[in-house]
């Protein structure tokens, strides 16, 4: 049988393909199904047809899943912010993990020593940040709708009336700044014309109850004043709130950061706090920082990372995309030095000042272009451990080379793309052997994964 654009077959799903397409096998062929469950018996109409593998979507559910639940979000369905409310945890987690198993094999061309996967531990709940798209008169706040295969750009947003990604205070500001915004009488951007003004909303609710609104504007000044009164509104009107911070932003492009900072009213960061073991770790978070963005889940990420390290206390370890100092912060007390290096200035001041705030004496960071190469290697200190946490494209080849040419006994490295790290396993096969990787989940409902691996130098 030849399988073509527009046909129309039954097939059973066997599993979840990184991104979340049901995977079914049709006369030899992987059909990846957009909207499938594995245990599904579906319908699906072909929706491009290659020669190797073919795309469709679900016309029919013909047989349930044994995994299949029903989501609690009444959006679900139609917002892009969860793609697998309706498929039990535990099996989403198992999907997960198979996936980092397979893309290591194929792009790593390496046969992985999987661990058992750690799952988060609030699977509802859990996201201590949000990053809400304002959207016409209105105006709409809220998630950008899912798109529908075959879609290109991005979806309309929906405007939300709940979330259980979000915590409940979460909640409270995000409704009470829509209300705000509305009441304005002020319209959103629209990135097409450069007209309108409010963009982005990001929420940001900590382990220690503390919160910030984050609002960000286009740069039109004439409703700076109004933005200012509103932080000043939402203070008033919700007296926990720790940081209103509005900023703004003149490139079209959709990016919820902003360029300049326009007004603060309260603490101009927040505190969080990781748990590890007995003890605890603060980190100091200024407006437009990276902090991992599930609290819990990001204690046992960096506790999986101390656990994998196997650190003996006299180790010299060179943290790298070190951000604020998250994981390297965590080690300290494990090690005898951590060095870390960042591109973001703001990050790295940040980082100095969670040493501080943690009176951890034995980190020190640097802000620099790791694209770029790690400055002079001969300048830098010898280490015994590599921690390397890129952002989603992957480590840059320079970082590969300097790794290379460092020779760390032992290499950490933590992905959040399964596909990437498959490509520096192969970068870095020629000096280093894959020990282990484990699959640490970070996003319940989402297709996104995280994945730390372990190599040894040969």
């Amino acid at each position: 049988m030849t399988i073509q654009k527009d046909d129309t077959m039954e097939c059973s799903i066997e599993s979840l393909a990184f991104g979340g397409a049901g995977v079914a096998r049709v006369d030899g062929m992987a059909v990846f199904v957009q909207g499938a469950l594995p245990g599904q018996r579906v319908a699906a109409r072909v929706t491009k047809a290659k020669k190797r593998f073919a795309e469709a979507v679900v016309v029919e559910v013909l047989g349930r899943s044994p995994h299949q639940v029903d989501p609690a979000c009444p959006h679900y369905g139609a917002c892009g912010g969860c793609a697998m409310q309706d498929l039990e945890y535990g099996e989403q987690l198992a999907q997960k993990s198979r996936q980092v198993a397979d893309t290591l094999r194929r792009i790593g061309r390496v046969e992985p020593h999987m661990l058992e996967p750690i799952g988060s531990p609030d699977i509802y709940r859990y996201r201590n940040k949000m990053e809400l798209a304002f959207e016409g008169q209105g105006p709409r706040l809220g998630l950008r709708a899912r798109l529908e295969p075959g879609q290109r750009g991005q979806g309309r947003v929906i405007d939300l009336k709940t979330c259980f990604l979000c915590s409940e205070k979460s909640l409270e500001l995000f409704h009470a700044v829509r209300k705000a915004c509305r009441e304005s009488g002020i319209p959103a951007y629209e990135p097409a014309s450069g007209k309108g003004y409010w963009r982005h909303c990001i929420i940001r609710h900590t382990a220690l109850d503390q919160t910030m609104v984050h609002l960000i504007t286009s740069g039109g000044a004439a409703h700076h004043e109004a933005c200012a009164a509103l932080g000043d509104r939402l203070r008033l009107e919700i007296p926990s709130l720790t940081s209103f911070v509005h900023s703004s932003r003149r490139s079209r492009r959709t990016l919820a950061f902003g360029e300049r900072v326009e007004y603060v009213a309260g603490q101009d960061y927040i505190l969080e706090r990781l748990e590890r073991g007995g003890d605890e770790v603060r980190y100091h978070i200024s407006p437009n920082a990276f902090f991992q963005t599930n609290t819990a889940g990001a204690s046992r990420l960096f506790g999986a990372a101390l656990n994998l390290g196997d650190f003996r206390g006299d180790e010299t370890v060179l943290d790298l995309y070190c951000g604020t100092g998250g994981i390297g912060l965590y080690l300290a007390d494990k090690v005898k030095r951590v060095v870390g290096y960042e591109l973001s200035e703001e990050s790295v001041d940040d980082a100095r000042t969670n040493a501080r705030l943690n009176s951890i004496h034995n980190c020190e960071f640097h802000a620099g272009s790791l694209e770029k190469g790690l400055y002079d290697l001969e300048s830098l200190p010898r280490p015994d451990v590599v921690v390397c946490d890129p952002p989603r494209s992957g480590m840059h080849d320079a970082v590969v080379r300097a790794i290379l040419a460092l020779k760390p006994s032992t290499v950490l490295a933590v992905s959040c793309d399964p596909a990437t790290l498959a490509r520096d396993v192969d970068k870095l096969s020629e000096s280093y052997r894959l020990v282990s990787a484990q699959a640490v989940d970070m996003f319940p409902h989402t297709h996104h994964i995280e994945t730390i691996a372990v190599f040894h130098k040969m």
